[in-house]
């Protein structure tokens, strides 16, 4: 009996080491580069008081020549003093960045786009209520979410 456990045993670790070898997913690059975007067009009614930041790993101007885009992480901001709403992942493809006027097409909206520091970025973090009071709703977002206020916090410090 005790043969038998023994060579069962070592079948089991041979089939296991000879299969696949999995390994952990390798961590994404971590975001470098923020953006405030603002409307192109008129907006509606109180529409230019929510500006979208979007947050990238690559320059807007290096993804423009990337044939494959990238992803970034878009959060909408309140006044760009407070985050009012994490809308998760959106890819941007080469074709949505125009360099020269800094124009950027993103969820069917033309925006012009404008780069901010890290320290910018990490203070919105780091004090997501801002100092304006302002009701956030529960909204829900069709894009894949993206890392947590602790890792983009986290990843923006580094860049200081």
């Amino acid at each position: 009996m005790r043969k038998v456990q023994l060579s069962l045993l070592a079948f089991l670790s041979l089939a296991f080491a000879a299969g696949p070898q999995v390994r952990p997913p390798a961590a994404a690059a971590p975001y470098r580069h923020g953006y405030y975007l603002f409307l192109a067009s008129q907006p509606v009614m109180c529409e230019a008081c929510y500006i979208p930041m979007l947050l990238t790993v690559a320059p807007l101007e290096d993804i423009a020549k990337d044939p494959a885009g990238q992803d970034g992480d878009l959060l909408t901001t309140y006044e760009r003093d407070s985050i009012f709403q994490f809308n998760g992942i959106v890819h941007v493809a080469p074709a949505d960045i125009t360099v020269a006027p800094r124009a950027i097409y993103l969820r069917r909206r033309d925006y012009r786009y404008q780069e901010i520091t890290g320290a910018e970025i990490l203070h919105l973090l780091e004090h997501p209520q801002g100092t304006i009071p302002i009701s956030r709703p529960l909204l829900q977002s069709d894009s894949p979410p993206g890392p947590g206020l602790a890792e983009l916090k986290a990843a923006f410090r580094a860049v200081r």
